[in-house]
């Protein structure tokens, strides 16, 4: 009797527990639901916003979600003690990349160089995709989640396809029509209201005048290219070639598997409708031009081959004749795609004479930029640039005649050490290695986690299903929400756009249910897909570059995270949450204490990412949205000047309210000096949070000239020519720069000195012009002038 009275208070504590957990078993559901709900809305909403636009901080809003989402995360932990949360390599691996990132904008942020706005918004970014990556791994952890991702990844993928499709076919001749009736309607009036007009049409605002318009409108009136809702089309291209692999592995497994299914009229058509959804995407993906991706795209192609190849090898090794058949089965699919591609390219009319005859010259143009990018590793190859950077350093030892002055290395490998320094280049180099090891030395999936590889045939969705659908279709109500702030997006399209997705995701739901797979084997290509998918995009990222662009990161660790997911005991469902939290269990579970901690470390990244970035981004261009309006609704000035002053205050890192401050008193002050001095004063101030920039020399310099050519007093003329000369020592190789400086040192006496820049100048616009560079020809008045300075220089030697 006695010993059964010492068992009884075991087993009231063990009831006590399990009563506790299941207490707590609906706040835990909750929470998952609403990371899945969150995780759906994120990855989907950051397709439909430019990529290249991140520096901007227009994208910071997705990073909040991924630290919301850290944080429900965390919270979880604490509410099911049977979870816990280990990194391993890949985690490792990918958060050494965030790290360089990370401590190459704190350093740069200290030593008080480069623009820090745009470092600090990028680096937020960085954090933000770490966590999506460890966060995705751990939360799309099923075959039925995992299905429901891919699906609605490539329905996002045939969507954009589909605009970009008709963006070649009809939008282009559209707005090359609207535009000329506008500009020429400007040109004639000079109204606000005609301005207004082109810069809603989406030109730039330097685009207006001055040489950038010619470019503007070379690429407007004269391209075809889809570009879906990105700014460049070779960004949208590394999109589709991703897309177009997963499609393609879906549609092979449609059509080898349907004879396993109900041989109704339905189900054999079934099939079709992957076969449609590929062949949009790679139609799209031709018309594109982007020979990178179309590389890339074949390389993914033979890589999928290759990896088959070798598993089929492996599991079949006793028979040396079905291996041959499979060489022969998969070498013979492999070329009729890359020939079937090439032909469809020609006769679309994506492939033509000038994708060969240009591609010489576009390989020149990147051994520049990483010839270039090589020098500017050297100056700083431990801590890199800074994110955001790169341009500013990449000017001052930009080539002689190189083509642009971009703002990555076209190079994924160059741009990860040139920004993020050394230590974010090993953890890339990292990544790689793991990847090559798990899908080349390891290619074959472990037994463990065959059912995670394979899409579930359920006809309906799970709770956890319908939590990640609804985050889908609710994304398009987070971007109208953003779209009202930070960028520009018609709502009708917005709204097409929603109901397209939607009515494409449950169709081609409905027929990813065709996979099967057999017992303890899967026969699917998806696993692969991911392998070459990656491979392709990795491929296309060596020369179209991007990797710094968030939504291209974001799909470059979706194929990682979707190809090696974390699945932790508590995903097993024969092992119940109340046996894994007893005493007596084998799993080791962190102290309360610790999963305390990983929250309040979630809670303070969140905290000071909403201060030091979110915020002040976010209201700064509230106030320059309203103040630019002003002016142009031809408002007060003084009105204008207010809003810019409240950004000014609102984000004190950011240099364009200072900018556009000191644009204003400049224009006011051609004939008063005391408001000249205080555009000049609002200049440096500008200048100050963005010292690297050569082009706010430059423009400081024009207006001491300006100045000089209305007072005629030499200290005017001294400080236009001390500008000229740092804007000259932060881009070399400007043709205009060197010209304007001739041209100043021409008025200053110095005919020796005004003779070499003036030589400098032609000699560069010589370059530009062998280049064809149109934006950065020199007019025939400046030309004229150059000459000019030479020849009297010599006569004057003579």
């Amino acid at each position: 009797m006695s010993k059964q009275r010492k068992k009884k208070p075991p087993q009231l504590t063990r009831v006590e527990t399990t009563s506790t957990a299941s207490s707590l078993l609906w706040l835990t559901s909750l929470l998952q639901g609403a990371q899945l709900f969150l995780v759906g809305t994120l990855i989907l909403a950051r397709y439909f916003v430019p990529a290249e636009s991140a520096p901007d901080g227009d994208t910071l809003t997705f990073a909040l979600g991924w630290f919301l989402v850290s944080i429900l995360y965390a919270a979880s932990l604490l509410t099911d003690r049977s979870r816990s949360f280990r990194l391993d390599l890949f985690d490792c691996a990918v958060w050494l990349l965030v790290a360089g990132q990370v401590l190459s904008t704190l350093v740069m942020i200290w030593l008080g160089e480069g623009q820090q706005r745009d470092a600090l918004n990028m680096m937020w970014e960085w954090v933000a995709l770490g966590c999506s990556f460890s966060l995705i791994r751990r939360l799309i952890d099923t075959s039925a989640l995992r299905g429901t991702l891919i699906v609605g990844f490539i329905t996002t993928v045939v969507v954009l396809s589909v605009y970009g499709i008709w963006q070649h076919h009809w939008m282009y001749d559209q707005l090359s029509k609207e535009y000329l009736d506008a500009r020429q309607q400007y040109d004639a009036t000079r109204s606000p209201e005609a301005l207004q007009k082109l810069l809603s049409m989406g030109v730039p605002s330097d685009a207006i005048h001055g040489s950038s318009r010619k470019l503007f409108e070379q690429r407007l009136l004269n391209s075809s290219e889809p570009l879906g809702l990105f700014a460049l089309a070779n960004t949208f291209a590394g999109l589709l070639a991703v897309g177009f692999l997963l499609s393609f592995a879906l549609t092979i497994d449609c059509f080898f598997q349907k004879s396993s299914q109900s041989r109704s009229l339905w189900k054999r058509w079934k099939p079709g409708i992957f076969l449609l959804a590929t062949m949009l995407i790679g139609y799209c993906l031709i018309l594109t031009k982007s020979r990178t991706a179309w590389v890339g795209l074949i390389g993914g192609l033979v890589s999928l081959g290759l990896l088959k190849l070798l598993q089929s090898r492996r599991s079949t090794t006793a028979d040396p004749q079905r291996w041959k058949k499979q060489v022969l089965k998969w070498g013979g699919l492999a070329a009729i795609l890359c020939v079937g591609f090439l032909l469809l390219a020609t006769l679309s009319g994506g492939f033509d004479r000038a994708v060969l005859t240009e591609a010489p010259k576009s390989l020149q143009y990147r051994i520049e930029y990483w010839t270039a990018t090589w020098d500017v590793i050297k100056e700083n190859p431990l801590w890199g640039t800074g994110p955001g950077n790169f341009r500013s350093h990449y000017l001052k030892f930009k080539l002689p005649g190189s083509s642009e002055e971009i703002a990555d290395p076209h190079n994924f490998l160059l741009d990860v050490w040139a920004n993020g320094g050394l230590i974010a280049f090993v953890g890339l180099l990292l990544i790689l290695c793991l990847t090559c090891y798990r899908w080349i030395i390891k290619p074959l999936p472990d037994q463990d986690t065959l059912d995670s590889e394979t899409f579930s045939t359920e006809n309906y969705f799970s709770q956890s299903q319908l939590m990640l659908l609804l985050g889908f279709g609710l994304s398009f109500a987070l971007l109208w929400g953003i779209q009202l702030f930070v960028f520009s997006i018609d709502q009708s399209i917005l709204g097409l756009f929603c109901l397209g997705w939607l009515a494409l995701f449950f169709i081609l739901n409905a027929s990813a249910s065709l996979r099967a797979t057999d017992q303890g084997v899967t026969t699917s290509l998806l696993p692969l897909a991911f392998a070459a998918a990656f491979i392709a995009l990795c491929i296309h990222l060596s020369g179209a570059g991007g990797i710094a662009m968030p939504a291209i990161t974001q799909t470059w660790l979706l194929l990682l995270a979707l190809a090696f997911p974390v699945v932790t005991a508590s995903d097993n469902p024969n092992v119940s949450s109340v046996e894994q939290s007893r005493p007596g269990s084998s799993q080791t579970e962190p102290a309360i204490h610790l999963r305390a901690l990983s929250l309040t470390v979630c809670l303070i990244l969140t905290f000071f990412f909403i201060v030091s970035s979110f915020a002040p981004t976010i209201q700064r261009k509230s106030l320059v949205l309203q103040a630019e309006q002003s002016l142009l609704r031809g408002s007060s000035v003084r009105n204008a000047q207010r809003y810019f002053s409240q950004a000014s205050q609102a984000d004190p890192l950011s240099p364009a309210p200072w900018q556009a401050l000191a644009e204003i008193e400049f224009r006011e002050g051609e004939q008063n000096r005391s408001t000249f001095e205080r555009g000049v004063e609002l200049k440096k101030e500008a200048i100050q949070r963005d010292p690297l920039n050569p082009r706010h020399y430059f423009d400081l310099g024009r207006q001491w000239e300006l100045q000089y050519q209305a007072t005629h007093h030499q200290t005017d003329l001294t400080s236009a020519l001390k500008y000229f000369q740092r804007a000259i020592a932060g881009y070399p190789h400007n043709s205009l720069y060197r010209a304007k400086y001739a041209e100043a040192l021409s008025d200053a006496g110095e005919s020796a000195a005004s003779q070499n820049e003036a030589q400098r100048a032609i000699e560069l616009d010589a370059a530009n012009r062998r280049g064809q560079h149109v934006d950065k020809y020199l007019n025939e008045e400046t030309v004229s002038r150059m000459k000019e300075i030479i020849n009297a220089t010599q006569s004057n030697q003579n």
